[in-house]
């Protein structure tokens, strides 16, 4: 059983049990005194033309996966210029001016004014976060896990917040 997050196309996870928890609008992270933090979206072709920072390819390779499908349309790729392990070194190079990332919605409100999130367009799909198990039944400790996650998320949601 894990917590994950995907895009909505059921790809490799056809063959297990999923339930959607929430899902997250796809963004571009900019410092906040990039030009495009003071524009309301970018284009992914203008997206493009900047320096990403983006996850490490050996432990986050889906990252790269969706990096490559969401500037499919465009005619320049985006160019990773720094890799690290995790979201929250991102954050601190895209604040310090080392490139932009794409995220999501929920980055803003774990990391306040550090980076402005930005409008893509075209707006990608959104990423579903849920949970998933191969499929058959669960085990009672497997299921209460389940239950305790769908009920912490909905709690979130009835008081306004995101989970």
């Amino acid at each position: 059983m894990a917590l994950i997050a995907r895009a909505l196309e059921r790809g490799p996870f056809r063959d297990f049990r999923f339930e959607e928890l929430l899902r997250e609008h796809v963004r571009l992270a900019v410092p906040p005194n990039h030009p495009f933090a003071r524009r309301r979206s970018v284009s992914l072709a203008d997206a493009a033309q900047e320096p990403f920072v983006g996850l490490t390819r050996e432990d986050f390779s889906d990252y790269h996966r969706y990096l490559a499908s969401l500037f499919a349309s465009v005619k320049n790729k985006p160019r990773v210029i720094e890799e690290h392990d995790g979201m929250t070194s991102v954050v601190s190079a895209v604040e310090a001016g080392t490139g932009v990332a794409v995220a999501v919605d929920a980055l803003g409100y774990a990391f306040g004014n550090r980076v402005k999130l930005v409008r893509l367009t075209p707006e990608p799909k959104p990423i579903s976060f849920g949970i998933a198990a191969p499929k058959g039944k669960l085990s009672p400790a497997a299921e209460k896990f389940w239950q305790c996650a769908k009920e912490v998320v909905s709690h979130s949601k009835s008081r306004g917040r995101k989970a």
